[in-house]
């Protein structure tokens, strides 16, 4: 393998194992002996593997290391384990995180108390309310981020969160902790009058929440063409002065639309991508991917355009809507982690699993071990997870936050309690 920015490469090898999925029963064996980055990977790989819970007391065990890379990846691993198999045992595990002497750890574990209690209705959220008014901004940002998933489609909180939001001075938190104003009501097909206000506030200053409001109609009305909702987003699209918020808009209507879009919707985000601002084109570029998620349609063709920020988007786009790539080599390294990162939504691809970066090929091949090991085998479940894990992965292991894989999780995580909630 050619070498690459070690982020590229990362995101090459993990597209491996969320393409396959389930499809193999791989071993994982914790020898005592391992490098720091392959045990590493085999706690987090074993969150997902089919034996995960057999795996739950080494998880927990290692929790207690004194090397807090390693406790991180012991909370990772048990956070996804939590996500396929409520546990109380797990949950009492995370929250003892809570009070680790590591922000970074501390940051995991409330985070993956959230992932752990996706669509479990017994767990509180109480548990989470003081990190909420935390001293450390990560810490409240952690939280928000925990309630987006454990109160995701639960709108008891929503009032709450939008006068926490217009009191907190941290833009950060605000990035992390509006998750759940925007999934508050996903999959409810309710929250049009909450969003609606919302909307109409005006000025740069509250742009943010117009922004989360364009997201949570989308998920709300996920994949129900609900004519209301697109007039509303589409007034967004065409007369917002903020970029942000018109980016969102494109994605609220792609999710409202998700799988269904009418040539309307379609030629309306084909406009986006010549948008004057490079933030739109891209958020419009993605969007034509959620809304064909799956159909194995795409019109577009990457040898059409050359701005990195729509090729980043098509490429992903590609990947969602599960067709064969117009094109494969770049020159942006943003470009090419975004068209390594599509593979992963592709069925059963082959690639050459060695690397040149050794360290990044040791950590993946136990993350990649638990993947295809995870017994998975329900296409809608594959849809979900594959959804949810690039965005949360890539901040929980390497604290990097980015917008549209947090978009891709949201509509993950309606996914997942969607099908949770029908079982």
């Amino acid at each position: 393998m050619t070498n690459q920015h070690f982020y590229v490469e990362n995101a090459r090898l993990m597209s491996y194992g969320l393409s396959n999925l389930g499809t193999q029963k791989t071993e994982v064996v914790f020898s005592g002996n391992e490098s720091i980055a392959t045990l590493a990977g085999k706690l987090i790989g074993a969150g997902f593997h089919s034996d995960r819970i057999e795996f739950r007391d080494q998880l927990i065990e290692y929790t207690k290391d004194k090397n807090p890379f390693i406790r991180r990846s012991a909370y990772i691993g048990l956070s996804f384990a939590g996500l396929f198999e409520n546990s109380e045992q797990i949950n009492k595990a995370l929250e003892k995180g809570f009070n680790d002497p590591e922000l970074e750890v501390r940051k995991i574990s409330i985070i993956g108390f959230g992932l752990a209690n996706i669509s479990n209705p017994q767990q509180r959220t109480e548990v989470l309310d003081e990190y909420l008014h935390d001293e450390e901004w990560k810490i409240r940002s952690a939280s928000g981020l925990a309630y987006s998933f454990l109160a995701s489609g639960n709108p008891d909180y929503f009032s709450k969160f939008v006068d926490i939001l217009k009191r907190e001075e941290s833009p950060y938190v605000k990035v992390c902790s509006c998750w759940y104003v925007s999934n508050a009501f996903a999959g409810t097909k309710e929250g049009i009058g909450e969003y609606r206000e919302l909307l109409a506030l005006k000025g740069d200053d509250n742009s943010f929440f117009r922004d989360m409001a364009c997201l949570g109609l989308g998920l709300s009305y996920l994949g129900t063409s609900n004519e209301s909702v697109n007039e509303l987003l589409e007034e967004k699209i065409k007369n917002d002065s903020h970029p942000y918020v018109r980016e969102s808009a494109f994605f609220g209507l792609a999710l409202c639309n998700y799988q269904t879009p009418s040539n309307k919707i379609l030629d309306m985000m084909a406009k986006g991508i010549i948008d004057d601002s490079m933030v739109v084109r891209s958020g419009a570029a993605l969007s034509h991917g959620i809304a064909t998620m799956g159909t194995k349609s795409l019109e577009l063709n990457l040898n059409d355009y050359s701005d990195p920020s729509v090729l980043w988007g098509l490429t992903l786009s590609e990947g969602l809507a599960n067709v064969n790539p117009s094109k494969t080599t770049f020159n942006d390294t943003y470009v090419q982690w975004g068209h390594e990162i599509s593979n992963g939504f592709r069925d059963n691809i082959a690639i050459d699993l060695n690397s040149e970066h050794q360290d990044v090929e040791l950590f993946q091949e136990g993350i990649n071990a638990g993947l295809t090991s995870s017994g998975i085998n329900d296409k809608k479940e594959k849809d979900a997870i594959r959804l949810i894990v690039p965005g949360v992965y890539h901040y929980l292991t390497f604290d990097s936050f980015w917008w549209g894989p947090w978009v891709l999780n949201a509509l993950g995580t309606t996914l997942h309690s969607r099908r949770k909630n029908n079982e």
